[in-house]
């Protein structure tokens, strides 16, 4: 049995017995894992306030041969962003909804750097004040990216032929992209303005996306493309999803 480490981000935390918790991280090395910390739910916890959302550890386990869940020896906080979760409201729904996309579409043990980038990205640009909107949109288009589920908004997937820059795209009910004359006008309609939003998205980085000026209806209308397509990949709705709508509306 020996003893690993890694950097990682804790994604969500659940209640074990008495006094341990199970932990899921998302760590640079390794990708998605889960783990025991025990005795994390003491007062006078070893572990403090380092298992909170999103908060960036240097992470210390072993784990026994034969053995799903890894036992964790040392958590240290490298950087802490529950200070932006805890302010209000909304911002620990966006957390929620962050945490919950990365545990569906991330399958274990699979390493991927760049979600990892993605996430670190993300948390700084909220940390620094972005719009909070926009950042989610740049979170969920960048997942579904890299997950393999966004299409390419712009070629049709039936015909092969590029969509003119002013021409919508129409996403059929499995999400696959169609020009106007395969589609026959139906399915959901990518307007050429949320085409050129997208195509932003995947060109910037969340912090200087996240100081666009990008008229709220528009934002909304590719917030419901987005989940559309998360929707159809895991085949169900996210509660997390309709508690932040629901801060929205609010």
């Amino acid at each position: 049995m020996s003893v690993h480490s890694t950097e990682a981000f804790v994604l969500r935390t659940y209640s074990l017995a008495e006094a341990d918790k199970i932990c899921m991280f998302l760590t640079r090395d390794l990708g998605k894992v889960r783990g025991v910390a025990h005795g994390a739910r003491k007062i006078k916890s070893r572990f403090g306030s380092a298992l909170e959302p999103f908060t960036e550890v240097a992470l210390t386990y072993y784990q026994k041969e034969g053995r799903e869940l890894m036992s964790i020896s040392t958590c240290d906080i490298v950087r802490s962003h529950f200070h932006q979760g805890a302010r209000d409201v909304k911002t620990a729904s966006a957390f929620s909804y962050m945490s919950e996309l990365l545990i569906e579409f991330l399958a274990d043990h699979d390493p991927n750097e760049k979600f990892y980038r993605l996430v670190g990205a993300a948390l700084e640009a909220i940390d620094q004040g972005k719009d909070l909107d926009l950042v989610l949109r740049y979170f969920e288009v960048w997942t579904l990216r890299l997950a393999g589920f966004f299409p390419d908004t712009a070629r049709c997937s039936i015909c092969g032929e590029a969509v003119a820059a002013r021409q919508p795209t129409y996403l059929a009910a499995d999400g696959s992209p169609r020009c106007h004359e395969c589609s026959g006008g139906r399915g959901t309609e990518v307007a050429p303005e949320i085409r050129r939003l997208i195509a932003r998205v995947l060109g910037t980085h969340p912090a200087q996306f996240g100081d666009s000026s990008v008229p709220p209806g528009i934002s909304a209308q590719l917030g419901e493309i987005n989940y559309q397509i998360i929707r159809h990949a895991l085949e169900r709705d996210l509660k997390s999803h309709a508690v932040l709508k629901r801060m929205n509306a609010g």
